[in-house]
């Protein structure tokens, strides 16, 4: 996922994740009745963010968003995040050598 390219079906994969990044961590409550929430797939840009309260395959919420429908993120035709001015990657710990 990090390093862009293609998918199976050709489909241009985000080239926003870098190879150390690491995806948001589960949420252990349901947002089922929270407004604003949307559904996240694990390879949407937000799912990377640790601003997610992220539930897979299930409604997920984004600390930041703005009303009940508006998250700052910049979403493309089909629903998946490109792009967000407030995105901050989970990257993995570096290890001192």
């Amino acid at each position: 996922m990090g390093d862009g390219g293609t998918d199976a079906a050709g489909s241009e994969l985000m080239r926003y994740v870098p190879a150390d990044a690491r995806q948001a961590g589960i949420y252990p409550v349901s947002l089922a009745n929270q407004p604003g929430c949307r559904a996240i797939s694990d390879d949407d840009l937000c799912a990377w963010c640790p601003h997610l309260l992220y539930r897979p395959g299930e409604l997920s919420l984004c600390r930041l968003s703005l009303t009940d429908d508006r998250w700052p993120s910049h979403c493309d035709e089909d629903g998946y995040a490109q792009s967000c001015p407030s995105l901050r990657l989970n990257r993995s710990p570096q290890l001192n050598e």
